[in-house]
């Protein structure tokens, strides 16, 4: 009798089936190929047998919306071109142009913003700037690249006055909501599993995922009395009357503080170290144009250098706790260094 490893008809025959699927982490229209082998011996004659099977991987469509305010942002009332700032994720795995909606009519919340408007941050670098930004308007959406690890999110502004007559501690709330517009071009935004055909990336099908081809984020402004700000600005003149900032130069720092809102602010302390490899110009700072001095030398006046604070100008601008600053009010600080 004949040994055979492996006995079989004189056709050997493989069967195959055809396949689409879906994979989150793989780009949308990939071809994924699987062949199998069969090695044989039959009548002491060896054999190969093998077949193949190719699928393309259809579309994933969902996304998701996080809020990068840590808490609730602190606005007046009045006050204008107050800023949510969140980040809206492609979590699926193709191309999708995204739309965006803000809903500044929650009833949950104490009042309605208005003027509410979407900005798209051009620059990437979260920080909102109506020179540089694009104004969302119903059709300019994100196109962000599903599974590259690139272009799958971006961050987005809401963009709202504050009405008057609002007290502290009133809250609005604001809903922002990014929606596939694939699922929502074929009316099926939050048919989760509903299949496109022919709708995806290269022709392949799309599939609405888990959150429905959308997905919402609420966030909060509230109202508080007053708001304090600073901003620092530099000016430099070297040592042959120009700009450079190169050893020997005077570097003249000033501060803009402001006081807003309707309640006054008590214990307004501004303190500001001296930079690294600068030296501090003795009795140099000065407070809206008045000299001060570097030592405690209350109620002369209510600044020092580096004595209530290491290596730093002081300016105590409620003078010892005797006074309270009504809004609206303005002050500038003023302080010269040279570069070692």
């Amino acid at each position: 009798m004949m040994r055979h490893l492996l006995r079989v008809s004189s056709l050997l025959l493989l069967s195959v089936t055809t396949m689409h699927a879906h994979a989150l982490g793989t780009k949308a229209n990939t071809v994924v190929s699987s062949t199998a082998t069969v090695d044989y011996v039959a009548q002491g004659q060896p054999g190969t047998v093998s077949a193949s099977v190719d699928f393309s991987v259809d579309e994933l469509l969902d996304a998701v919306v996080v809020s990068l305010d840590a808490s609730n942002v602190a606005v007046l009332s009045p006050d204008t071109q107050r800023v949510l700032t969140f980040r809206v994720s492609n979590i699926g795995n193709g191309d999708e142009l995204f739309l965006l909606s803000a809903n500044a009519a929650l009833i949950t919340d104490d009042f309605d913003p208005i003027n509410v408007a979407i900005w798209i941050d051009s620059d990437s670098n979260g920080l909102f700037n109506n020179a540089i930004d694009v104004l969302y308007n119903g059709s300019n959406g994100p196109l962000l690249d599903g599974a590259t690890g690139g272009n799958d999110d971006v961050v987005v502004f809401v963009v709202a006055d504050i009405p008057a007559s609002r007290i502290a501690a009133d809250i609005a709330q604001v809903q922002l909501t990014i929606t596939s517009d694939t699922a929502n071009t074929a009316g099926a935004v939050g048919n989760v599993g509903a299949v496109l055909n022919g709708a995806g990336d290269g022709g392949v099908d799309a599939v609405v995922g888990f959150n429905g081809g959308t997905y919402a984020q609420t966030h909060a402004y509230e109202v508080i009395n007053s708001a304090v700000s600073i901003v620092k600005s530099v000016t430099v003149n070297d040592l042959v009357g120009g700009n450079v900032p190169s050893t020997g130069a005077t570097l003249r720092y000033r501060l803009d503080v402001s006081v807003s809102g309707a309640q006054a602010v008590d214990n307004l302390i501004i303190v500001d170290a001296i930079p690294a490899n600068t030296t501090y110009q003795a009795n140099s700072l000065l407070l809206n144009s008045a000299a001060q001095t570097d030592s405690v030398d209350a109620p002369l006046d209510y600044a020092d250098f580096n004595i209530s604070n290491a290596g730093a100008i002081t300016v105590d601008l409620s003078a010892a706790g005797s006074m309270s600053i009504s809004p609206p009010a303005n002050f500038v600080i003023e302080f010269y260094v040279v570069i070692n």
